[in-house]
């Protein structure tokens, strides 16, 4: 545990972190900074960080009342899981007189003989060998079928000349001969080929028996694994994270329980210490992919933390949460055929899981009909939305947009950020970043430029206010999920997240600052084309 200098005083908060959904306390940004400025004035540190890695802090208080800090990273760190001055992992899996160290070297020697037989020069020269003899089959029998068929119109023209009873045998037998000769051909072939097959196959029928094996073993190590990580909560209750998942259904990914956040907890409830607020931030280069800056803070992951971190936090007062309504519903156009209403932030789209009220049940209820979603925005982002009130109009709107003859305006305020592009009033430019769904860390979405799908959007920055943040406008090019959010916040992109982007790591805010400001399209019966705007002075 680092001590707070005593000379530094803040509140305490009253509710423990949301992991899931915060905005850092003072105290968190406090700890992240002393840690973040200790790892720079060490050289050590700094080598073993500069790649990038993802560090929590948590905020505590032990039995005499002083308040300080524990450090944690996620995973290990160049070979390392204990390092000074960062709680320990849950289960040292490096331990190398373990179980699980003796297990995946019996794991790797299988790894290594699939290898090995994999690209066995013998494997090779039989795989060469059948690829010549299939090849030198086909040359033979495709010459000898056409030499059948030059024997054939020979013999019907000597058919033609005699009627000789003789000589008409004569070529009949020689007809056959030549078809038995071509079914011994194949004959001969077949058995050859087969007798190559089969030295293949007793190859192959290995390496599936050993992958078979390779596989068995994982699955076993996983099992066992998740059996020793045994967690805490702050009711003093205790589970593995294999029971945890399990109650839910669920298998533990791999790698549960190695990030920050759990280690910090878990460190904690066994040495008696007070949890009173906690955050996980990126330190060093950022990667190519999944959106991360240094010194911004990024919720949990859900895949690998939701369950385990419900779990952990049992018995703690968690922030409440943050999801809540900025403005109210309206209505910008509306008549038999279709409406478009102004979403405020906060509010789903369409209904969810949460049980709050979306803007369709609103408008369906309002109207006393049901209305049929045709697209929608994230919860957090402002706008119009389009709604159809029969399947015909539904279908024309969702036609426009599948041949993108829609076209959206949004108006953001960006986070002012030291590594980000530097931006500038009348500044204009067109990002092209392919995005795809990061499983790991749903339901962030990462830069995939090789199996993502196209992303593309023009801005035009509009003010630099003197805090630094930028308010912009963007025209998205095409509708992937978290389109804008991301090519913002990417150092690929701007380089500067949204405010009130928690996903994306923006600075701190009452609600995420991105607004559908006007939408234009062709009217579904009519055909006109009507362009529709709301208020852009939100933020």
């Amino acid at each position: 545990m680092h001590i707070f200098p005593p000379e530094i005083s803040f509140d305490i908060p009253e509710r423990f972190t949301d992991p899931f959904r915060y905005s850092p306390h003072a105290s968190v940004r406090l700890a992240a900074e002393m840690l973040m400025q200790r790892i720079s004035d060490s050289e050590e540190l700094s080598s073993y960080f500069s790649e990038g890695k993802m560090l929590g802090v948590l905020v505590v208080s032990n039995a005499s009342g002083q308040t300080g800090y524990l450090a944690a990273f996620s995973g290990n760190v160049s070979g390392h899981s204990h390092l000074e001055g960062f709680v320990p992992p849950i289960f040292d899996l490096l331990d190398p007189s373990g179980y699980f160290k003796a297990r995946e070297a019996e794991i790797t020697a299988v790894n290594t003989s699939i290898s090995v037989l994999e690209n066995s020069h013998q494997l090779k020269n039989l795989r060469q060998i059948l690829s010549d003899a299939e090849r030198n089959r086909d040359v033979e029998i495709g010459l000898m079928k056409a030499r059948m068929v030059i024997s054939k119109r020979e013999r019907d023209e000597k058919r033609h000349l005699t009627d000789t009873p003789y000589h008409l045998a004569e070529l009949t037998r020689e007809s056959q001969f030549e078809k038995a000769e071509l079914k011994r051909l194949k004959l001969g072939w077949e058995t050859k080929i087969t007798s190559i097959k089969d030295e293949i196959q007793a190859f192959e029928e290995d390496l599936k028996t050993m992958k078979k094996l390779r596989s068995e073993m994982s699955d076993e190590l996983q099992k066992w694994i998740f059996s020793q990580y045994i967690v805490h909560n702050a009711l003093g209750n205790t589970a593995s994270i294999g029971e945890i998942f399990g109650a839910h259904g669920l298998v533990a990914p791999g790698g549960t329980g190695e990030c920050a956040a759990p280690k910090l907890l878990e460190y904690a409830y066994r040495n008696a210490l007070k949890p009173l607020a906690m955050g996980e931030f990126w330190y060093g280069r950022s990667p190519e992919t999944a959106v991360r800056t240094q010194g911004h803070f990024y919720p949990s992951c859900t895949s690998k933390c939701g369950p385990l971190l419900r779990y952990m936090l049992h018995g703690l007062t968690i922030g409440a949460d943050s999801h809540q309504l900025h403005g109210k519903a309206e209505i910008v156009f509306e008549d038999e055929h279709m409406i478009a209403a102004s979403k405020p932030s906060g509010m789903p789209s369409v209904p969810g899981l949460n049980g709050m009220e979306s803007l369709e049940e609103w408008l369906s209820k309002s109207y006393g009909q049901k209305l049929l979603s045709v697209h929608r925005l994230d919860m957090d982002t402002s706008g119009i939305i389009l709604f159809a009130k029969n399947a015909e109009s539904s279908a024309a709107l969702q036609k426009q947009f599948e041949e993108h003859q829609i076209s959206k305006i949004y108006k953001a305020r960006l986070s002012k950020a030291d590594e980000g592009k530097e931006l500038r009033i009348g500044d204009t430019g067109e990002i092209h970043l392919a995005l795809s769904a990061d499983y790991d860390e749903r339901p962030r979405q990462k830069v995939d430029p090789q199996q993502g799908k196209t992303a593309i959007t023009t801005y035009e920055v509009t003010s630099v206010r003197r805090d630094g943040s930028i308010d912009i406008v963007f025209h998205p090019h095409t509708g992937r999920t978290h389109q804008l959010r991301v090519h913002s916040a990417h150092t690929r992109g701007l380089g500067h997240p949204i405010v009130g982007d928690l996903l994306y790591g923006g600075s701190s805010a009452s609600r995420l600052h991105l607004h559908a400001f006007e939408i234009s399209f062709n009217h579904p019966v009519t055909g006109e084309r009507m362009t529709l705007a709301t208020s852009a002075n939100l933020f």
